[in-house]
């Protein structure tokens, strides 16, 4: 008792002393440490802004992706549907099919939305031609439309009369640029942040290397050329650098001095850009970092506020930590100790190889449950089982293996539990499950479900997969027992009962 005083005595100055260095430290690093904090957040700030300017490109190319899929799928329904409906007009002969077909095309209010190739197959004549293909050789343009010009097609003939028709690439992909264009330009974020689009023509750079396609904070400039040499106020080529990023890592983060949206104010600006491969996009978006310095100085602010009022409670709280210091350390041991009983309990209850019961624990609660049968006749189910054949799975793979084998059988009956069933290891690989309120008509029903379960594990090893079986015998409590050892020693008699009659079985031993 005199070392533990002197040693509470001894944490209690020690204590005090370190509380008092914490406060005299903190008083002459609040400066530095502020400084070197605010550098950081301004950089946490700048990384959260690449990320948004980053995840927000990334979304947008998802979208597009998702825009581009949907029209060529709905297109394709367009063209499926067109073919059942010409396909009822099929009945007429082939001039006015001939007729019907050119007609249909024509006449389709979607002007350019269809290309259609009609000829006569007999006489290899083209009778209709859309889109001015090609048609000196008629199978290279049927195959041309059918291989690359054409997203989804569809053919069909009226006697010697054949057609092939349905929506091209290039017009399905113009319509989802237009569309993806008013998205973009219609899409706000905050800070006046805003995506624009330049198109490459050539990738080599220099004058008109690029189209504007879309700019929101520049709409009457869409269209315009762009130049790789082109200066910001500062004399920046933002151009040429997005360029030369985009052809070496196809993305890149750059800085140059840009004019605010809807604002005539020139400030420096930090711009994410990605090329989008499929339409030769570079997809961009930006953020003037004068967005960015209130937000740092507003938490500089914060930052000065909230040290001063910490300097203050940690004064305050020095004299509750110290009253409060022996009463920590005593919960402290006092915790210990119960974790070190409940650890050793532990140990001494669960076989460690397969998280079963100890034989000690069972010994202790089957004699519980017998105590409790005999005052109030409330029966418990006692199983016991055995691995059939489990010395030739340790022979062949091991003993270290032969544990994993029992550990994944108990694993697998003990899911099939209820709360207040367990099992307990007896010895080697022989188990003892305890049921309390089982009732013995249903015994044969639940021994059987173990069964199939069991049979149907399969544990995995290095040389091929181990499929086990176990043997079984239950027993309940009996007004003729004389302790619960007598239920244990029928269950005993009806699992060597099932080894002898060719193992993998139930069998159950009652009065």
């Amino acid at each position: 008792m005199i070392y533990k005083n002197k040693y509470r005595i001894i944490i209690f100055i020690a204590t005090v002393f370190i509380c008092f260095i914490v406060i005299y430290l903190n008083l002459l690093s609040h400066q530095k440490t502020q400084e070197i904090y605010m550098t950081h957040t301004k950089k946490n700030i700048l990384n959260l802004k690449k990320d948004f300017l980053k995840d927000t490109i990334e979304n947008m190319f998802i979208e597009m992706d998702e825009i581009r899929e949907t029209k060529h799928r709905n297109y394709k329904k367009n063209t499926e549907a067109r073919l059942r409906w010409m396909n009822n007009e099929l009945d007429l002969n082939e001039n006015e099919f001939n007729d019907f077909f050119v007609n249909t095309f024509k006449e389709d209010e979607m002007e350019g939305m269809w290309t259609a190739l009609l000829w006569n197959d007999a006489t290899g004549e083209i009778l209709y031609d859309s889109s001015d293909l090609d048609s000196d050789n008629l199978n290279y343009t049927i195959d041309e439309l059918k291989d690359t010009i054409l997203s989804s097609y569809a053919q069909i003939e009226n006697g010697s009369i054949k057609g092939i028709f349905g929506v091209s690439n290039a017009y399905i992909e113009q319509s989802a640029k237009n569309e993806i264009g008013n998205i973009i330009r219609n899409r706000k974020f905050s800070n006046d942040s805003y995506i624009w689009v330049n198109e490459i023509i050539n990738y080599e750079g220099g004058d008109a290397y690029a189209i504007r396609r879309v700019h929101p904070n520049l709409k009457e400039t869409e269209g315009m050329t762009l130049s790789t040499g082109m200066q910001d106020i500062a004399g920046n080529l933002p151009y040429l650098e997005e360029l030369e990023g985009i052809r070496e890592h196809e993305e890149i983060f750059y800085t140059y001095f840009f004019k605010k949206f809807n604002s005539d104010e020139i400030s420096e600006k930090m711009t994410y850009a990605k090329l989008y491969k499929e339409y030769d996009w570079i997809v961009a978006m930006g953020v003037h970092f004068d967005d960015i310095d209130p937000v740092v100085q507003n938490i500089n602010n914060e930052i000065s506020e909230l040290s001063k009022d910490t300097i203050i409670q940690t004064l305050k709280y020095i004299f509750s930590v110290l009253i409060l210091g022996f009463l920590v350390l005593y919960l402290l041991e006092k915790r210990n100790l119960l974790n070190s009983t409940h650890n050793l309990e532990k140990q001494v209850n669960i076989d460690l190889v397969t998280k079963t019961f100890s034989r000690r624990f069972g010994e202790k609660n089957i004699q519980e449950y017998f105590k409790q049968y005999i005052l109030n006749k409330k029966t418990t189910a006692i199983m016991m089982f055995d691995l059939d054949d489990f010395k030739s799975i340790n022979d062949k793979y091991g003993h270290n293996m032969g544990d994993v084998v029992l550990y994944e059988v108990c694993q697998t009956i003990n899911q099939m539990n209820r709360s207040s069933d367990f099992l307990v290891r007896w010895g080697g690989d022989e188990f003892i499950g305890v049921f309390p309120g089982l009732k013995e008509e249903i015994i044969p029903e639940f021994g059987q479900k173990i069964m199939d379960a069991i049979s149907s594990l399969e544990i995995k090893t290095g040389e091929g997969n181990i499929k086990v079986s176990i043997s079984v015998g239950f027993a309940v409590f009996d007004e003729t027992d004389t302790d619960y050892n007598d239920a244990i020693k029928r269950a005993d008699d009806a699992l060597y009962k099932s080894k002898r009659e060719g193992k993998n079985k139930v069998t159950i031993n009652t009065q």
